[in-house]
C-alpha cells in the first residue's frame, strides 16, 4: 500500500510540475512566433501560477466535501488535456487563456497531496513518502523542461507541447491505477463563513506577513532566473535548445541545499540559515553578471542550492510560528503569496531584461533578495517584542 502511494505521489507531482513549468522552455520561441517582448512572452508561465495560487485556497476547501483523490485525479487528468490543447493556440491571447485554465486545474493536486499522505500513512511512513512528493516537484519541472527542450530542437513548440501533454496524460492514468481512495478521510460540509474567517485569522500577525513575503520573493526570484537565462545562454554563448534545457539539472541539484539545512537544523537557527541561504542567492546571482560561461552555469547552481534551503526554512517557519487554529491557513496563505511572486517578479524580470539585458535583471533580483533579508530582520525583531511583552 505504501509503496503505491509512494509512486503515485512521485508521479502525481511530475505530471503537475511538469505541466507547470513545460512553457518555460518555449519563452524564447514565442518572442519570435508571436512578435512578443520577453516580458509578454513569459506571461505563458506567468498566468498559471497566477490562477494556480488563488485556486488553490478553493480547492483544499473543496476537498474536504467531495474527496482528497477525486479532486487530484481531476487535476492531473484535466491539466494534462489542457495542455494538449495549448499546442492547437492560433494567437497567444488564446493561449493564454488556455494557460489560465490550466492554472486553475493544477492547483487540485498541491493543494491537497499532502494532507491526503498525512491521513493515509502511519506517522514514521510520513516523511519518507513526503521527501519524495517534494523530490518529484524537482524532477517533474525539470522532465518537463529537457523534453519540451529536445523536441523543440527536432521539431516546433507545437509537436513539443503535444509530445509533453501526451506523457503526462498518460502518467495521469498510471496515477489511478496506483492511488487508492482514502481511506481515513472525513467528510465535512464546506463552509464560506468558517474558510473566510480563518484565512483572516492567519493574517492578523504581523510576522506570518513578512513570512509570506518570503514566499514571495522565494519563488519570484528563482523563475525569474529560469525564465530569462536561456536568452544570454544562446545568444551570448550559442548553447543549442536542448543543452539549455539540460541547464534546468540544476534544479534537481539544488535540493542539496534543502538536505544541508536538515542536516544543520539542530546546530543553527533558522533565521541563521536563513541569512545565509540568501546571501547564496544574492552571489549566485551576481556570479550570473560575470562574463564567463563557468561563472554563469556556476551562479545557477548556487542560486537552486540557496533557493531550496530559503522555501525549505520558510514554509516549515509559517507552520511552526502560526496559531494551532490557523495553521493550515497560513500554510494556503504563503502558497498563496509564494506562486503569486513567481508570476509578478517572474514577468517583472522581463521588463528588466528588456530594457537593460542579463545584469539588469540579475540586478532586480539581487535587490529582491536583499528585501527577503529585512524581512527576516523584522521577523527576528517581532519575535523578541512579543518574548518582551
Amino acid at each position: 500500500m505504501t509503496s503505491k502511494i509512494m509512486w503515485g505521489m512521485l508521479i502525481g507531482s511530475m505530471v503537475t510540475f511538469a505541466n507547470l513549468y513545460g512553457p518555460q522552455t518555449f519563452i524564447q520561441h514565442f518572442t519570435n512566433d508571436f512578435h512578443l517582448t520577453s516580458s509578454q512572452a513569459s506571461l505563458a508561465l506567468s498566468i498559471s501560477t497566477f490562477t494556480l495560487a488563488f485556486s488553490m485556497l478553493i480547492m483544499a476547501a473543496i476537498s474536504n466535501s467531495i474527496g482528497r483523490k477525486n479532486i487530484m485525479v481531476f487535476s492531473l487528468i484535466s491539466s494534462s488535456l489542457l495542455y494538449l490543447v495549448v499546442g492547437f493556440a492560433p494567437n497567444f491571447e488564446t493561449l493564454l487563456g488556455i494557460r489560465a485554465l490550466q492554472g486553475i486545474a493544477l492547483s487540485g493536486f498541491p493543494a491537497i497531496a499532502v494532507t491526503y499522505l498525512a491521513e493515509e500513512l502511519a506517522a514514521k511512513e510520513f516523511p519518507k513518502v513526503l521527501g519524495i512528493y517534494i523530490t518529484g516537484s524537482g524532477f517533474g519541472g525539470f522532465f518537463g523542461r529537457i523534453v519540451s527542450s529536445t523536441m523543440l530542437d527536432l521539431t516546433n513548440w507545437h509537436i513539443a507541447i503535444w509530445t509533453l501533454g501526451a506523457l503526462t496524460t498518460l502518467l495521469s492514468i498510471v496515477f489511478i491505477l496506483l492511488i487508492a481512495p482514502s481511506k481515513n478521510f472525513h467528510k465535512t460540509r464546506f463552509s464560506f463563513h468558517n474558510w473566510g474567517h480563518g484565512l483572516l485569522e492567519a493574517c492578523k500577525d504581523a510576522k506570518l506577513l513578512y513570512f509570506y513575503g518570503l514566499g514571495f520573493l522565494a519563488l519570484g526570484v528563482y523563475v525569474a532566473v529560469f525564465n530569462f537565462v536561456g536568452f544570454p545562454l544562446m545568444a551570448h554563448y550559442g548553447l543549442s535548445q536542448t543543452i539549455v534545457g539540460f541547464v534546468f539539472v540544476f534544479q534537481l541539484l539544488g535540493s542539496i541545499g534543502s538536505m544541508t539545512v536538515g542536516r544543520l537544523s539542530g546546530r543553527f537557527t533558522r533565521g541563521q540559515m536563513l541569512r545565509v541561504s540568501l546571501v547564496v542567492t544574492a552571489v549566485g546571482l551576481a556570479l550570473t553578471m560575470m562574463p564567463s560561461l563557468i561563472s554563469m552555469l556556476a551562479g545557477l547552481f548556487i542560486i537552486s542550492c540557496g533557493f531550496f534551503a530559503w522555501h525549505n526554512l520558510v514554509s516549515g517557519w509559517v507552520s511552526s510560528s502560526a496559531a494551532p487554529d490557523v495553521k493550515a491557513y497560513a500554510s494556503s496563505l504563503y502558497l498563496l503569496f509564494y506562486y503569486i511572486g513567481s508570476s509578478v517578479i517572474g514577468t517583472l524580470g522581463g521588463h528588466f531584461y528588456d530594457l537593460y539585458d542579463w545584469n539588469g535583471a540579475a540586478l532586480l533580483l539581487i535587490g529582491c533578495t536583499a528585501l527577503a533579508f529585512v524581512f527576516v530582520v523584522l521577523i527576528k525583531l517581532r519575535i523578541k517584542h512579543t518574548a518582551v511583552a
